[in-house]
């Protein structure tokens, strides 16, 4: 299984605020969504059940879901800001848990509890973690939903 990180610029566009409350809702109840979300300029090596999280950017960073790919395919779709005749690559994702900005698993705790990624330099979707840093992220998101879960 690969782990990667996708993006979110935390802008309405990005991620349809009515989509987010539903997703966040929905989740929190133990239930999956399905979303499709831009894998920036990667094309390949994504395969069903790989495992990704989404990094809120720009203000208040911090990981704010996580999720698996449905299917592993990549695809072309018009871009997500709706730029006519621009084309973004897109995978459909099975999010398992989204929570609120204010919830999410800060930045500086991914420099702390992930020192062996370079979060300082992910400036698209799609970007992979590669081992032992995933099994890091893992642990550390899942010890983060533990406490907010209580």
């Amino acid at each position: 299984m690969t782990t990667f990180i996708l993006t979110w610029d935390g802008s309405d566009t990005g991620y349809f605020r009515t989509n987010y409350r539903h997703d966040i809702r929905a989740t929190a109840a133990g239930d999956t969504v399905r979303g499709r979300w831009s894998f920036g300029s990667r094309r390949s090596g994504a395969t069903a059940g790989d495992q990704v999280f989404l990094l809120r950017q720009k203000t208040e960073r911090g990981i704010v879901a996580s999720g698996r790919l449905a299917d592993g395919v990549i695809f072309p779709a018009p871009h997500w800001a709706g730029d006519p005749g621009k084309v973004t690559y897109y995978a459909e994702i099975l999010w398992s848990r989204v929570v609120p900005v204010a919830d999410r698993l800060p930045f500086p705790d991914l420099l702390h509890g992930v020192p062996g990624h370079n979060w300082n330099h992910i400036f698209a979707s799609g970007q992979r973690v590669r081992p032992p840093s995933d099994a890091e992220l893992a642990d550390l998101w899942a010890a983060h939903l533990k406490d907010l879960d209580g």
